[in-house]
């Protein structure tokens, strides 16, 4: 299963790290692993890099979209070839699937082409739109 975090960047950090990937995902992933004492510096840095998700428009959207099940505040969709399930937050959203590139990856990209997307396991990390670009590229060979 694949664990991927997703930030929305905002418009002036987005300038300075969409081609220092490997930079944001240093700062993240720092963030992610902060100790408690250093919490009111990593919530500065992260409102300073990332806006928030609209919850509540994007629950709704998914609802009309796809076919899911709710459960503990989590999403779980339905597909015969995908199993997918999300938990959307206001600071970030969390997919657990067993695809490299879920089917709502494209919804996300909708919503935001300015998306991060990391996982800090295998220590990976993607600009969601590029690739959705590439995935469409290959498509078409």
């Amino acid at each position: 299963m694949y664990k991927y975090y997703l930030f929305i960047i905002k418009n002036n950090a987005y300038k300075i790290y969409k081609n220092n990937s490997d930079y944001l995902f240093n700062i993240l992933n720092t963030l992610y692993h902060l100790k408690g004492s250093d919490l009111n510096y990593g919530i500065n840095l992260y409102k300073t890099i990332c806006d928030i998700f609209s919850v509540k428009l994007l629950n709704n959207y998914i609802n009309e979209r796809f076919y899911i099940e709710k459960k503990d505040d989590k999403i779980y969709l339905k597909n015969k070839t995908e199993k997918t399930y999300l938990k959307i937050n206001y600071s970030t959203t969390i997919i657990k699937t067993n695809k490299k590139m879920p089917e709502i990856f494209r919804i996300f990209n909708i919503y935001n082409k300015k998306i991060f997307i990391i996982d800090f396991k295998r220590k990976k990390y993607f600009w969601l739109n590029d690739q959705i670009i590439k995935t469409k590229l290959t498509k078409k060979k």
